[in-house]
């Protein structure tokens, strides 16, 4: 059997591209330059290693982070691949989850355009590079009224005690941790442990997350979802990122299901990113006192 460096280096990882050579061969005819990109990665395939053969296309994604843009190539099915450019300046928000080896990547702009991307989640280092290298293109401005009053009541209303989250969310505590160690304007605000709800035949959990700000982004830190039923251990995490400056209008209302869970709608043009968190928290009062209240940015504009 004919073998091809492509199939001799492909498994689970994602991989970085820095050269021409690096590039999956299905995505060769885009014109593209890897060395003039801040970052270029290749998503495989979700197949087993023993299912892939060296006549196949092995990679589903290629992603090409610039200065004003990410451009996502992406496989079709039954041959070819779409290309798709999201202007940094256009999004909205970046959520990324991995439970167990399932991970997704989820890009959405203004526009209410959103982009998804499986990979399995032995590859979440790579994603989490791509990731924290989006803030400078996203959050160039500076933030918006809503945005600002965000800023405004998330630093007014900080409560280190609320980082305590308890013994079954410690690994989601180590996140934060990771994330502070190595973002130097990470700053967490405020966090709440999780809560059994009430509001239908069986009981859920509304699991722990910390609101944070990091370099005009605001970060929600938690699962891989808010509201998750059974009584299972959850092996699962995810991060939400939404650009301060993207920010138009900030809701908070009842869970129109389960009692003492409340919904905060943060307005981005045509897309709307919600977050769920238990009723009188740390992160209600955030939510709520910016969306009650304009503020003059702390960041000087």
């Amino acid at each position: 059997m004919t073998t091809t460096s492509e199939f001799d280096r492909f498994g689970p990882w994602i991989d970085r591209v820095t050269s021409a050579e690096d590039v999956p061969r299905l995505f060769r005819a885009y014109p593209l330059d890897p060395g003039a990109a801040r970052l270029v990665l290749k998503v495989p395939r979700d197949i087993p290693r023993r299912d892939a053969t060296p006549d196949m296309d092995l990679y589903d994604h290629l992603l090409v982070l610039d200065d004003r843009r990410l451009l996502v190539l992406s496989r079709e099915e039954p041959a070819g691949f779409t290309a798709r450019e999201l202007p940094l300046d256009r999004i909205a928000s970046v959520r990324d989850a991995v439970n167990l080896l399932d991970g997704s990547l989820t890009v959405t702009t203004r526009d209410a355009v959103a982009v998804t991307l499986r990979y399995n989640g032995s590859g979440r280092e790579r994603v989490e590079r791509l990731i924290d290298a989006l803030p400078a293109g996203v959050a160039g401005a500076g933030p918006s009224r809503a945005g600002a009053a965000l800023v405004a009541a998330g630093r007014a209303g900080a409560d280190p005690r609320s980082l305590d989250l308890g013994r079954e969310d410690q690994g989601l505590l180590g996140d934060v941790r990771d994330l502070a160690r190595h973002r130097t304007a990470f700053r967490p605000w405020v966090g709440h442990s999780r809560r059994r709800v009430r509001g239908g035949l069986s009981p859920l959990t509304l699991h722990a997350a910390v609101l944070a700000e990091d370099e005009g982004v605001l970060e929600v830190i938690g699962r891989h979802t808010w509201l998750i039923g059974g009584r299972q251990p959850v092996h699962s995490s995810g991060r939400l990122i939404v650009p301060f400056e993207a920010i138009d209008a900030i809701r908070v209302d009842a869970h129109p299901r389960f009692a003492g869970v409340v919904v905060a709608g943060l307005r981005a043009g045509a897309a709307e990113v919600e977050l769920v968190v238990p009723e009188g928290s740390g992160a209600h009062r955030v939510l709520d006192t910016a969306a009650r209240a304009g503020a003059v940015s702390p960041y000087g504009r």
